[in-house]
């Protein structure tokens, strides 16, 4: 191999020259065809991406357009002072109520006599205590009979539910203090004794039984009328009282009467009308930029041509073509070129003036929102149009790559044979010159 990497030797000739350009004139048509298909694919794999994050986007907005969170959204308007807020979810029931808070829930609070610091013993055996369906049973023994022990005793055995206990130092001395964690009449505490040295009675409240612990705070229902109808509620958010509203009551102001007013909310709608025309003008786009040609430059985009990409240009000009009146009707217009143009003030008055276009239009069912999405479903589910050319863009890159392995492999057999040629050439040419110089010599003697 030393003598053909350099100039041959009978020859004279540059051998790794030669045989790297006489490889490179037979490499080159077909990998031009390779780098040709190569740029052609990777051009469409991203054209594809393109497309589909347009879909994407075009699906998620007739998603949120068709969703009862837009099209049954509804607003609540609160007096000033009222005493409650509300707030109310998609299709809650609309009108006007005439709303007094004649109550607040209320938790209940009970305090134990005062003891001279929180390590002083009160007494052993087991507390019970009940708050509506939560029953807590707390052990004490010699080693947690302390005010502090106990309180440490009822927080670890409740686990924040039903009950929580704090101590309050006041100017008499050391408080015991049990809190309910729920309001309401019905979550009232009740706390018995049992066993023991008889020291945890001072703990006791049982009403009418023996009850030694003062009252801080009763335990109350809320009490709420609407319409001159009562409701009472353990809680301060009254949610079953008004069809899919939530009142939350924050003072009770007997004998005044505010105005709670639900209607339907045009904002939500809007908002996903708009939400729908940007990614519809921004599916046209993607489609017409994939597939456009420009006469000045003679270079045409990746899906120039293409009839998946053509067909689905079509089929969305053509959907909303065949709603043109109801879309007017919402403000919403179709320029020359398919793209859409909305006038929110337009859409807000006809939405509170007829409804009707837009249930044809983004409705559930039979809508012209339902009809884009069943063709969305066909290019963007699991084995949809935009699948099966991803996955014919992938093999075909791995073809790709196969051919120039391929074509690697043939042109390390080609230079061989050229080396191979190139040295009989050069052994030939040194037999010839030895020939020369054999019957000059002799021609010479004669």
């Amino acid at each position: 191999m030393a003598g053909v990497s350099s100039a041959g030797i009978g020859s004279g000739l540059d051998v790794p020259t030669l045989v790297a350009q006489l490889v490179a004139n037979e490499r080159a048509p077909t990998a031009a065809l390779i780098d040709r298909s190569e740029r052609q694919t990777k051009a469409q794999i991203s054209a594809l991406a393109t497309l589909r994050s347009a879909f994407d986007g075009l699906r998620t907005a007739l998603t949120k357009l068709t969703s009862d969170d837009s099209t049954l959204a509804r607003k609540v308007t609160v007096q000033a002072e009222a005493g409650f807020s509300a707030s109310a979810s998609a299709g809650a029931a609309t009108g006007n109520y005439q709303v007094e808070v004649l109550a607040l829930a209320t938790t209940h609070k009970l305090s134990s006599t005062a003891y001279a610091k929180s390590d002083t013993a009160v007494g052993t055996g087991q507390l019970t205590i009940v708050s509506g369906e939560t029953t807590i049973n707390v052990d004490i023994g010699d080693d947690n009979n302390t005010l502090a022990g106990i309180r440490d005793a009822i927080n670890r055995a409740a686990d924040g539910k039903g009950v929580t206990a704090t101590i309050v130092n006041a100017d008499d001395g050391a408080h015991l203090v049990l809190s309910a964690t729920q309001s309401g009449a019905a979550n009232a505490l009740r706390i018995t004794t049992s066993g023991g040295d008889g020291g945890l009675a001072g703990l006791r409240h049982d009403p009418p039984n023996a009850t030694t612990m003062t009252q801080l705070s009763a335990a109350g229902d809320a009490r709420v009328k609407i319409d001159g109808l009562v409701r009472s509620s353990a809680s301060n958010a009254i949610t079953d009282m008004l069809q899919g509203v939530t009142l939350t009551l924050t003072k009770a102001a007997v004998g005044t009467v505010k105005e709670l007013n639900v209607s339907s909310d045009p904002a939500a709608l809007r908002n996903a009308a708009k939400g729908f025309v940007t990614s519809y003008n921004a599916s046209l786009g993607a489609i017409a930029s994939t597939s456009k040609y420009d006469p000045a430059t003679k270079i045409a985009a990746a899906f120039n041509g293409d009839a998946m990409v053509r067909g689905t240009g079509q089929d969305l000009r053509n959907q909303l073509s065949g709603s043109v009146t109801d879309l007017k009707a919402l403000g919403i217009t179709i320029a020359a070129d398919g793209t859409l143009k909305m006038d929110d003030a337009v859409f807000d008055a006809a939405i509170a003036k007829d409804p009707t276009p837009a249930t044809r239009l983004f409705g559930a069912d039979n809508s012209l929102a339902a009809g884009l999405q069943k063709s969305l479903a066909g290019l963007l589910d699991k084995d949809g149009l935009i699948d099966s050319r991803s996955n014919n863009l992938a093999g075909r890159t791995s073809s790709i790559e196969d051919q120039r392995n391929a074509l690697d492999r043939r042109m390390t057999q080609v230079e061989a044979r050229y080396r191979a040629q190139f040295v009989a050439l050069d052994g030939l040419m040194s037999k010839m010159q030895s020939t020369s110089s054999f019957l000059s010599q002799q021609l010479g003697l004669l």
